[in-house]
């Protein structure tokens, strides 16, 4: 048994720890971290140098969309480039790397099919889930003579017994598509 110095109340505890964490916390105790009012000065201190809180109105750098941010009055703009979202915060770094890949020479097929072909199966035109197929079957092989967007009931089809019937879709895109 312990009696805590600050409240005079008795406990029990296994560990030194839970006796610390007591006397620490203790609502009694005139040094006991206080976390309310350390948020509170560090408040009074963010303001004065930096300003309130408010609301500025941007335009979201990749699809242009209003959208309202809360700043710092003396901190805004804070940065360069504000999105409206996690994807168009994606699609802009991705299409960076994309570049970025595509000088190197190191651009992945989804990406080169991208480029060159409307992204939509050659065979239905189904364009919601579509998957890249490598027309001579030789998956080094990126070039974009080479690769063809078909839905992977297509592309389940063409890789069965089935395979007859979508090599003539094929032949037709590849003949008028790319002459």
């Amino acid at each position: 048994m312990w009696n805590c110095k600050h409240c005079k109340k008795e406990f029990d505890f296994d560990t030194t720890s839970e006796k610390a964490n007591h006397s620490r916390w203790c609502a009694s105790n005139p040094k006991r971290n206080d976390t309310e009012n350390l948020v509170k000065a560090r408040e009074r201190i963010t303001q004065g140098k930096l300003g309130k809180l408010m609301d500025f109105e941007v335009n979201c750098y990749n699809c242009k969309e209003d959208i309202v941010v809360n700043e710092r009055e003396k901190q805004f703009p804070r940065k360069q480039k504000y999105f409206c979202s996690r994807n168009c915060s994606n699609s802009e770094g991705g299409k960076a790397k994309a570049d970025m890949l595509d000088k190197m020479g190191k651009l992945g097929y989804r990406s080169i099919a991208e480029r060159n072909h409307k992204k939509e199966c050659i065979v239905c035109g189904f364009d919601k889930i579509v998957e890249v197929h490598h027309v001579n079957e030789i998956h080094k092989d990126n070039s974009p003579s080479n690769l063809i967007w078909l839905c992977p009931n297509h592309h389940s089809m063409y890789h069965s017994r089935y395979k007859e019937e979508i090599v003539p879709y094929i032949e037709k895109y590849i003949n008028g598509a790319l002459v």
